[in-house]
């Protein structure tokens, strides 16, 4: 059985237990928090969560072990087959990581921990995310999800904007998610497939006691 080493706070584990739950693949989280330790990075060479152990072998990054679940497991495929149509689900997927997720980060700890204002991230941020908006404008077809049929692509949007989104309401006061007609639609049935609501229901618990203790 694949263990999925992780916290269900983090929208990067997140990510390959909604693949794993979509592929009906059997397996067994382990709760467990990021570690620079040398005896920890064996499983996760950056320290980063998540990381899988699939008969003692481990693979770290959340993109990569999707593909790896998809590639080696029946099932729904999460990035298709068809060459030209499987890159452009991994360039969205790219466009949202890279633009959006992790340029909310530099904003997490104003919102989440009450920190102070980093005017840097503050001024830069918000281009670079209107940039990542615009691409999806222009690669997503949302016939029904982001790349048509449902895909890896749709999981990593549903666990990118369910803190970018609140992010950029809080520093900006922007709807990040109405910038981009269909996708407030296309996250809804992402979140309303039986994998996503169960993943959302986590998550949901899993912040309400980070943020109450």
């Amino acid at each position: 059985m694949i263990k999925v080493y992780g916290y269900s706070v983090s929208n990067y584990f997140n990510q390959v237990e909604f693949a794993l739950l979509e592929k009906g693949i059997d397996f067994q989280s382990i709760d467990t928090q990021p570690s620079q330790d040398d005896e920890f990075k064996i499983k996760s060479p950056m320290g980063k969560l998540p990381c899988v152990d699939i008969d003692g072998q481990f693979l770290s990054e959340a993109s990569v072990i999707i593909e790896y679940l998809d590639v080696t497991h029946d099932g729904i495929a999460l990035i298709p087959r068809e060459a030209f149509r499987a890159a452009r689900v991994r360039q969205v997927m790219k466009c949202l990581e890279l633009y959006i997720e992790l340029s909310c980060r530099r904003l997490y700890g104003e919102v989440f921990f009450s920190g102070p204002r980093d005017e840097a991230a503050f001024e830069q941020v918000k281009p670079v995310i209107e940039n990542g908006l615009s691409a999806l404008r222009h690669l997503c077809t949302f016939d029904e999800y982001l790349c048509g049929s449902f895909s890896a692509a749709d999981i990593v949007a549903a666990h990118t904007f369910i803190y970018a989104a609140p992010v950029c309401q809080a520093i900006y006061d922007w709807d990040i998610v109405a910038e981009v007609p269909d996708l407030g639609g296309a996250l809804d049935l992402i979140n309303q497939r039986p994998a996503g609501a169960e993943i959302a229901n986590k998550q949901a618990i899993a912040l309400k006691k980070a943020f109450s203790t």
